[in-house]
């Protein structure tokens, strides 16, 4: 069947599925961190929306536009590392002048993909970066996923899509693709440069893995109509996929996306770049929603600790 444009997708009628999604709150003030944060930094800053993977609880429900199903749920550790890194990256760039939103408040909020990639196309951001990481693979594992993905053995460009029948859905945006592909490839540079590891920039593949829609593209992206870059890195430590990654690769993870994000889109600042002692501090102490409550379990808490 013919693939369905996303500006233009008229879904066939579907029926909701058992579980639906609960209440979602967007999050859309920017981020405030510290004192010094009170006074917004100046409009001319470029606005990146921060995206840290996965959701509270199980999430299922339909996209309106596109009739895709959007399916969220919990990942441990995964959640909370990325949430830590997510935010730890956020308070960096804030410091260095730019504006900062994250599609969550807290590590276990629940937000649904079409919601955080709303919260992107609303604020229109400059640059949106989801922060994801897999501990099903170890650390040779790096990647870096943009909205135009790569070219076929005829030198042409695979469609990007999700979704099946009357809901494949083609991402239709060849200049967000285009800005996106060369975020991807400079933040793939610093990463690989912070990290210590080669991160490539790849297609992603959703085949295989019901109930999530098939296709190549992840679902923030395919709804986006700004820039987005995936990331994901290894994260596995020990025998078990639920032991908590190490600080420092979580450091070095949080450095080159803060590098990337800077050299991708620069903006001209007087802060002083957050030290490596401030960063891991802060993916340290953590805390919420009150002092002495960590964002994660002690389970979870992250090898070197």
């Amino acid at each position: 069947m013919a693939a369905i444009l996303l500006a233009s997708v008229i879904p066939a009628a579907v029926t909701a599925p058992p579980l639906q999604a609960p209440p979602l709150r967007e999050p859309l003030q920017e981020l405030r961190i510290g004192a010094a944060a009170a006074v917004d930094a100046p409009h001319a800053a470029p606005l990146v929306v921060i995206d840290p993977g996965h959701s509270g609880k199980y999430i299922r429900s339909r996209d309106k536009k596109t009739g895709l199903r959007d399916i969220d749920y919990p990942n441990y550790p995964e959640i909370y590392e990325t949430f830590d890194i997510g935010s730890c990256v956020a308070k960096a760039l804030k410091a260095d002048g730019y504006r900062v939103i994250l599609t969550k408040k807290h590590a276990l909020d629940s937000v649904s993909l079409a919601a955080r990639a709303r919260i992107a196309n609303r604020n229109k951001a400059a640059l949106a970066i989801s922060i994801h990481n897999d501990h099903g693979v170890g650390f040779k594992f790096q990647a870096a996923y943009d909205q135009r993905g790569l070219k076929g053995p005829n030198g042409r460009y695979h469609a990007m899509y999700r979704g099946s029948g009357s809901h494949r859905t083609v991402f239709h945006h060849p200049t967000v693709a285009k800005q996106s592909q060369r975020y991807a490839g400079i933040i793939a540079a610093e990463r690989s440069k912070a990290q210590r590891r080669k991160v490539s920039v790849a297609q992603n593949s959703f085949a295989g893995r019901p109930p999530l829609e098939p296709g190549n593209l992840a679902m923030v992206q395919l709804l986006a109509t700004v820039p987005w870059v995936y990331n994901e890195m290894g994260a596995r430590t020990g025998r078990s996929i639920y032991q908590a990654t190490t600080i420092t690769s979580e450091a070095r993870y949080a450095r080159g996306l803060i590098a990337g994000v800077e050299a991708a889109i620069p903006f001209a600042s007087r802060a002083e770049r957050m030290s490596d002692a401030s960063l891991r501090h802060c993916l340290t102490n953590r805390v919420e929603p009150k002092p002495g409550q960590y964002t994660r379990p002690r389970a979870y808490l992250p090898l070197g600790y």
